[in-house]
């Protein structure tokens, strides 16, 4: 790199510290902002907290949404890291979970867009709307706070910001149903002559894939929950409900 292009490096880099060691300079500001509002994060000040951000991207939150970043260690302070399409891009450090960057508007008043300690809530978002859809199906969704459609014939909940999916079905109707089949296929397997199964899973080991499924059966509304076999019954950990297994079975 020649001389001329080094002292036109060294001269940007002067001007732009010069910009945001000025006391009323954007670079002051949009630190402030960034603090702040990690900050009251940090001190549960929720309401504050939505308060600062961008209009647009506020209406996608709810103040129980943010409360859950109460605690979220704050940098000591914020230090502009560029400009990219998310916006003025601020980074710190907080503690031991290494760096955060928050992106601002580049306005006047900044106004907050994204977060990353934000993003990482989000990255939980489906499970927890799904959980609140269960115990309060009539209610709103936690992360924006915009009410639930509620089908009570059908028991099908939807969430509007597509956590849910097509929906989510809160009575446990399938379930039973999927349980019934699966009732059906035990005692099927103990009236071939097989032992009282252990497990689900055992069946199709033992059988050799002619009785069970491999890894055993999940309940159709959940599809990380996996039935077992519990006190002679076909139990699913997600309704917490059984059907008995009308011969004897191991627990």
């Amino acid at each position: 790199m020649g001389r001329w292009k080094w002292f036109g490096l060294i001269a940007a880099a002067a001007a732009a510290t010069a910009l945001l060691a000025r006391p009323h300079s954007p670079g002051i500001r949009y630190s402030e902002t960034a603090l702040a509002w990690a900050v009251s994060l940090e001190e549960g000040r929720a309401a504050e907290a939505l308060a600062m951000m961008e209009p647009g991207t506020a209406e996608g939150y709810s103040e129980e949404f943010l409360s859950r970043l109460a605690g979220e260690e704050a940098p000591e302070s914020f230090h502009y890291d560029g400009f990219d399409s998310g916006g003025v891009r601020m980074s710190g450090v907080s503690g031991d979970r290494g760096s955060r960057i928050v992106w601002l508007t580049d306005d006047d008043t900044p106004g907050v867009i994204r977060d990353t300690a934000l993003d990482n809530l989000l990255g939980q978002a489906v499970f927890i709307c799904r959980e609140n859809a269960l115990a309060h199906p009539e209610g709103s969704c936690p992360v924006s706070g915009a009410s639930y459609t509620y089908d009570r014939e059908a028991g099908l909940v939807v969430c509007p910001d597509g956590h849910l999916g097509e929906g989510l079905f809160v009575n446990s109707l399938s379930c039973a149903a999927r349980r019934d089949s699966v009732l059906i296929e035990v005692e099927a397997f103990m009236a071939a002559g097989y032992p009282a199964p252990a497990s689900l899973e055992d069946m199709y080991t033992e059988s050799s894939g002619e009785f069970g499924r491999r890894g055993g059966y999940r309940c159709p509304d959940n599809g990380y929950a996996y039935y077992s076999i519990r006190d002679g019954a076909v139990y699913c950990p997600f309704h917490e409900e059984t059907t008995q297994v009308r011969a004897a079975v191991e627990e």
